[in-house]
């Protein structure tokens, strides 16, 4: 699955060129973190249908999952309900993900996707439900994925000199911060909220490395 991080970005921080007129910041509060692995065998808990056209595809498993086939499972959590907020608006709910230390380089870090109870958000017909837990809070899926391991040519992608744009990364090997932030929009109006912070320390606690060194190839 292919989505340009750095073009959305563009678009947020332009008024112009991309079809967004506006690009507002709302709500403060999100917050994100590894709650454990997912894999080839049981992602579909996670996300049901929503990578039904992956999950038996062994380029794509591959390339995103490390070797023992897993990627991992992030929780989102804000205490305003995104999902009413995409149906009052009628725009749509992607997540949208960089390195903390390098936030407008792109990179395939994970599905723009959003689940709740392994039904993707929001969906179709609307409205689509998402009920508070005991604390208030309102919670969806993520998918992040370990590395990208598709065919980098030396001086770019496919042969192309844009290493500046587009790197590939192995955060088993070598886990780093990952940011998360949510997308609300249409090609005429967007809405963003705040950026959530996933240490590397968690990511590597999730699949059972130091975060400090880099891991030897299995």
């Amino acid at each position: 699955m292919r989505f340009l991080p750095a073009s959305i970005l563009a678009c947020a921080m332009t008024a112009s060129g991309c079809g967004f007129l506006y690009l507002e910041r709302i709500w403060y509060d999100l917050t994100a973190s590894v709650v454990g692995v997912v894999e080839r065998s049981n992602i579909q808990k996670v996300v049901g249908d929503g990578f039904s056209h992956v999950s038996t595809s062994t380029h794509f498993w591959d390339t995103y999952a490390n070797e023992r086939e897993q990627l991992l499972r992030v929780r989102l959590s804000t205490r305003k309900d995104l999902v009413l907020f995409a149906n009052r608006k009628s725009v749509g709910i992607n997540i949208q993900w960089h390195f903390c230390d390098k936030p407008e380089q792109a990179v395939h870090l994970g599905s723009n996707r959003v689940f709740i109870d392994a039904v993707r958000m929001p969906g179709i017909p609307r409205p689509s439900k998402s009920i508070a837990d005991h604390e208030g809070q309102f919670t969806y899926d993520a998918i992040l994925y370990i590395r990208d391991a598709s065919p980098f040519a030396e001086g770019g992608r496919y042969g192309r000199v844009d290493t500046e744009i587009d790197e590939p990364y192995d955060l088993e090997r070598s886990p780093r911060d990952v940011c998360v932030w949510v997308l609300l929009a249409t090609k005429l109006r967007g809405f963003k909220t705040n950026v959530a912070k996933i240490p590397k320390e968690e990511i590597a606690a999730a699949l059972g490395v130091e975060a400090g060194a880099e891991q030897p190839r299995q």
